[in-house]
């Protein structure tokens, strides 16, 4: 007895090339990256102030007290990617450790800029680059072919940093 043939049509969906994502997605990423730019903000000034200012720019440390802002920067961002990091991924945000990281890399040495800023202004200004950021980055972040959203990113690095510095 001849068994009968069933014919089933699958066709070949090709996935989008990028991961898809909803406006409140974004706008969480938006509130996260502006949330890690207030507090690496905070962070910063506090750090200056109390711990690298007191304990580099005192009489008896031989230190260099024009390298405690720089200090107080650097533990500062370390602090503020590792809780945005851990924000996207609460989030379920695609790839948040290549935002956060593409985002502390390009906004690395952004203290220099704001130095001369009363420090609300330099609260606004760094929280809005941090959004910026953090949203450009999770755009990026999107693409599906993980080499072309690294090299994508990198791309993006070099150039935000040379604006920066330049």
């Amino acid at each position: 007895m001849k068994e009968p043939v069933v014919q089933e049509d699958f066709s070949e969906a090709k996935p989008l090339p990028y991961v898809g994502m909803t406006r409140r997605e974004f706008t969480s990423v938006l509130l996260t990256g502006l949330a890690v730019g207030a507090v690496v903000t905070l962070l910063y000034m506090l750090l200056n102030t109390f711990v690298f200012g007191a304990v580099l720019c005192r009489a008896q440390s031989t230190g260099d007290c024009s390298q405690a802002p720089n200090y107080a920067m650097i533990v500062a961002i370390i602090i503020g990617t590792i809780a945005g990091v851990a924000n996207l991924a609460r989030l379920r945000i695609y790839r948040p450790l290549m935002v956060g990281l593409a985002a502390a890399i390009s906004l690395w040495a952004v203290h220099n800029i704001t130095t001369g800023f009363a420090w609300y202004w330099m609260l606004l200004a760094v929280a809005a680059l941090f959004a910026l950021s953090y949203a450009v980055f999770t755009w990026v972040a999107r693409i599906r072919n993980f080499i072309l959203a690294l090299v994508v990113a990198i791309v993006l690095v070099i150039v935000t940093r040379w604006v920066l510095v330049s």
